[in-house]
């Protein structure tokens, strides 16, 4: 599950959990609870100190959500993306036609190693955590269910992640200490849902955390529920609901799924839905929709729409995704450089109704700038721009003045929480149950209202209508690869809108020269998992492949 590089120092008792930069700016006083000492699995944790820095510990590895996929110019949110085949890139170092030509091999970037080093570490930390605090005795029996609730609800995260992305995963939910713990074979997806995934996020749902937003960073019941509402939705589709079907079966290394229908008519789907919309009910009406511009200004962070956010610090942890979307070479900003790696494609781009306020200029995207200081004091304007650009993770700060973002990532916003609530509306009544049609509609509307869209009556509301909107709304947040894989559907380009929804199995984007089939629901499992871990298999089509295998 790790590398013996990242093991054996963890063996020597030598795990340091850095907390330093982990939350950022509006946490000041998150920070300042921070210890710099080191901590191993045979220390007894105690005092109240030590307590808080087990619960901050696993925050650490949300930021490296932006961080760097190894090869220039590529950052991990690009990574997926470019699966999607919604997805440009003006520069060839980040090796984009390896995904537009569907030769992906496990060993082959960062892209694939590094996710999965990242999720690790934090389930890595939260194992920690969770064997460790009950031992606090300076903490009363409430903080400790509260502490407890925040890191099961990161570790139920960071495993959602993994199942999400590779499928089976190794599974541990205690302290590695020896080699041979690591040597796991891969683990059901669904088991991990069913025995970790949903039972961390539940207990959250029912602990003593404040059932209110998270306006620090820090983990709330509003987190929980917008994480668990979201499993919930995933566990009703695919890969569990077909899964469920033969739990036995080696589904991921032999490649064999088939099952498209959509919604899944099942009675464990509908039951998922209500659980889901149980807990979006919730959440709706707990916050509103801003503007636009609230979408990449840092002193919005943990305020208006967003509900649960990696933290960043300008100067001290920087958000990496920021130069990235900018126009390659194009001398906007004060960046070292500019990459032009994080990029809507054209056609996602023309799929745009022309009247929706998201692609009016300075909105979501933007068509031109102005020439930095750094290359012009007169701040002249710069190039026109070939096609257009992401606005909406534009820093002004960063961008214009000091080369580095503190802007939030954004995990989960109001908008998202609104249509995952239409969609699962909608969904329930394709499966027979009794909705009314307001439900179906109140929360696709308010998202189409703040891009100045006719409202849809509950007839219009449909598959492709819902994943328009997802797709509209929530460019380039790393939720399409999610829906493709869960509804087993793609977005056909158009012309003032989606042309269609169709089968993911079959469907070919325009710049891709191959069909997507069954071993594109999966990524490669890390190349460097398969070395250290003999008993770990690779995904069905990808290399390097197990030994033996």
């Amino acid at each position: 599950m790790y590398s013996n590089k990242r093991i054996i120092p963890f063996l020597k008792y030598q795990v340091i959990l850095a907390f330093i930069v982990i939350l950022a700016g509006s946490c000041k006083k998150f920070l300042e609870e921070v210890p710099t000492g080191n901590m191993t699995d045979q220390t007894d944790f105690t005092s109240a100190q030590e307590g808080a820095a087990l619960i901050i510990g696993p925050y650490r590895s949300l930021p490296l959500w932006t961080g760097g996929a190894d090869d220039w110019g590529n950052y991990l949110p690009a990574t997926l993306e470019y699966p999607t085949g919604k997805a440009y890139t003006s520069d060839t170092h980040v090796q984009f036609w390896k995904f537009q030509t569907n030769q992906i091999s496990g060993d082959m970037l960062g892209d694939f190693n590094n996710q999965w080093n990242n999720w690790y570490q934090g389930v890595r930390d939260c194992n920690f955590s969770i064997a460790k605090l009950p031992g606090i005795t300076e903490m009363s029996d409430q903080e400790i269910q509260k502490g407890l609730a925040e890191v099961k609800t990161l570790r139920a995260w960071y495993y959602y992640c993994l199942v999400r992305y590779f499928g089976d995963v190794p599974l541990t939910t205690t302290i590695v200490n020896t080699l041979d713990s690591v040597q796991l074979p891969r683990t059901s997806l669904k088991q991990i849902y069913d025995e970790v995934i949903i039972p961390d996020l539940e207990f959250a749902v029912n602990s003593p955390l404040p059932d209110s937003r998270s306006a620090n960073g820090r983990v709330t019941k509003h987190v929980s529920r917008a994480i668990l509402a979201d499993v919930y939705l995933t566990c009703a589709g695919y890969p569990y609901q077909e899964i469920a079907t033969s739990p036995d079966k080696k589904w991921c290394e032999e490649g064999a799924w088939s099952a498209s229908a959509y919604p899944v008519n099942s009675a464990s789907a509908k039951d998922f839905l209500k659980k889901a919309q149980q807990n979006l009910n919730v959440l709706y009406g707990a916050y509103t929709l801003g503007t636009y511009d609230d979408l990449h200004n840092p002193a919005k962070n943990n305020s208006g729409e967003a509900v649960f956010q990696a933290q960043y610090q300008s100067g001290v942890t920087n958000n990496s995704i920021v130069p990235a979307a900018l126009p390659g070479l194009s001398h906007v900003s004060m960046f070292g450089d500019e990459y032009g790696t994080f990029i809507p494609s054209i056609n996602y781009f023309n799929s745009y109704d022309p009247a929706d306020k998201r692609i009016r200029d300075r909105q979501m995207f933007y068509f031109s700038d102005t020439r930095s200081t750094k290359y012009d004091p007169t701040q002249g304007p710069a190039e026109k721009f070939n096609m257009p650009y992401l606005y909406k993770f534009y820093d002004t700060d960063a961008i214009k003045k000091t080369g580095q973002s503190g802007l939030n990532w954004t995990f989960y916003r109001y908008a998202d929480i609104l249509l995952m609530l239409t969609e699962v509306n909608w969904t329930l009544r394709q499966l027979g149950e009794g909705v009314a049609d307001n439900d179906i509609i109140k929360g696709i509307n308010e998202v189409r209202a703040r891009a100045e869209l006719p409202a849809y009556r509950a007839v219009d509301v449909n598959l492709l209508t819902i994943m328009s909107e997802r797709a509209y709304e929530l460019v380039f947040e790393n939720k399409m690869l999610w829906d493709q894989r869960r509804t087993r559907m793609c977005l056909v380009d158009g012309e003032g809108q989606f042309a269609g929804i169709e089968s993911f199995f079959g469907h070919r984007p325009v710049d891709f020269s191959f069909e997507f089939g069954p071993m594109n629901l999966l990524a490669p499992v890390s190349g460097t998992e398969i070395i250290n871990n003999a008993q770990c298999m690779q995904n069905f089509g990808y290399l390097p492949k197990q030994a033996g295998q």
